[in-house]
C-alpha cells in the first residue's frame, strides 16, 4: 500500500521506522515546519523529518494542511492511504478523502475516551489503570471516526506521562502492520463510536499544573506524574514557584500531622525528601525544582533550606 505519513514528534518515529521495513511504501512524509528550539532558539527540524531524510523519503512541511500550494503538490502523488500519528494539525476534508482508502489516525487512548490533544496525560491524572491505542478512520470531526482496531496497555503506578508516551509509541509500532494489512486486504472493520461515552481533553496549559493541597494525596500524586514534562506540577513557597517533578504516596504518620493545614511540610526525611500534608493523606516530594533553578533531589533541597518543616506550600 502506498502511504502518505503524517507525523511530527518522537512519538511517531517507531511507526515510521516499522513501515519503512515492510512491504508497504511511504510515498511522502508530511510534518510541521522547522521551529526555533532551545534557549538559543535554533531553527530545528521535527524528529519525523530527520528520520525521513535518513530513509530518503520526500518531506513536505505545510504551515497549514489546507494551504493550496501543499494540496496541489500532494494530489500529484500516487497515494492510497493517509496515516496520521501525532501530526498536530486538523486535516481538511479534501485531503482526508482523497486517497483510495481515505485516512487513518493512530490515537493514544481507547476511544471514545479522551478524544483530543492530551489523552496520555489525562489517563494518568485521572488515575486510570488501563489505556491503549486506537486506529480510526478519520472523519471531519475530532477523533470521532469509525474504529478499526484497539490495543490495550496497563498503566503502572511507576508510570509518568513520559514513560507511558514511550510505551504507547512502541505499541503503535507493534500493531501498525497488522492494521495496514487489514486495510489493504479489504477486511478492516468499522465500528461506530459511542458518542455518549466520549470525553474530550484539550491542550495542556501552564495553569493546569497548579497543585491544590486540599485535594487528596492520590489525586496530587497522579497529577504530578501526569504533567511531566509539560507543564509540570507546581506550587509556591514564600511566593516563589516550586515544581514537584516526582513524588510518592506516604503511608507513615507523624505527631501533629492530622491537625496541620493542607500544604504543610510535615517532615524532611534523610535521602528521601519532604512529606507534605494533603486534604487526605500524606505525599512525599522526591524531586523538585526551584524557580530558575535545576531539578534536584528533594532531600538536597531540604539541606539547602533550614527551617523548612512547618512551612506551607501554596
Amino acid at each position: 500500500m502506498k502511504i502518505a505519513f503524517f507525523g511530527t514528534p518522537k512519538f511517531s518515529l517507531p511507526v515510521l521506522e516499522k513501515i519503512t521495513g515492510s512491504n508497504h511504501k511511504i510515498i511522502c512524509v508530511v510534518t510541521q515546519p522547522d521551529r526555533p528550539a532551545g534557549r538559543k532558539q535554533v531553527l530545528t527540524p521535527p524528529p519525523v523529518k530527520e528520520l525521513a531524510i535518513r530513509h530518503n523519503i520526500p518531506v513536505m512541511q505545510p504551515e497549514k494542511a489546507r494551504d493550496m500550494a501543499f494540496l496541489n503538490e500532494y494530489k500529484k502523488l500516487d497515494i492510497e492511504l493517509n496515516l496520521i500519528i501525532a501530526f498536530g494539525q486538523i486535516l481538511p476534508e479534501e485531503l482526508i478523502y482523497f486517497p483510495k482508502y481515505h485516512s487513518v489516525n493512530i490515537h493514544a487512548s481507547l476511544l471514545p475516551k479522551y478524544r483530543g490533544a492530551s489523552p496520555i496525560n489525562h489517563a494518568i491524572i485521572n488515575g486510570d489503570k488501563q489505556t491503549g491505542v486506537t486506529y480510526q478512520f478519520i472523519d471531519k470531526n475530532l477523533d470521532t471516526g469509525d474504529i478499526i482496531y484497539q490495543e490495550k496497555a496497563e498503566i503502572l503506578d511507576a508510570d509518568d506521562a513520559v514513560s507511558l508516551y514511550g510505551r504507547l509509541s512502541l505499541l503503535s509500532a507493534d500493531t501498525v502492520l497488522k492494521v495496514l494489512d487489514m486495510i489493504s486486504g479489504g477486511n478492516a472493520p468499522r465500528q461506530k463510536q459511542d458518542n455518549s461515552a466520549a470525553t474530550i481533553v484539550g491542550l495542556l496549559k501552564k495553569e493546569d499544573g497548579k497543585i491544590n493541597f486540599s485535594d487528596s494525596a492520590v489525586n496530587i500524586f497522579n497529577k504530578i506524574r501526569g504533567l511531566v514534562p509539560w507543564p509540570g506540577a507546581f506550587c509556591t513557597l514564600s511566593n516563589a514557584e516550586l515544581k514537584i517533578w516526582k513524588a510518592a504516596l506516604y503511608a507513615g504518620s507523624f505527631p501533629g500531622a492530622a491537625s496541620a493545614a493542607p500544604g504543610s511540610i510535615i517532615k524532611c526525611i534523610k535521602n528521601d525528601g519532604f512529606v507534605v500534608k494533603t486534604g487526605l493523606g500524606l505525599i512525599l516530594a522526591e524531586e523538585v525544582q526551584e524557580q530558575s533553578g535545576k531539578r534536584m533531589r528533594a532531600w538536597d533541597y531540604c539541606m539547602g533550606h533550614n527551617g523548612l518543616e512547618g512551612k506551607i506550600l501554596g
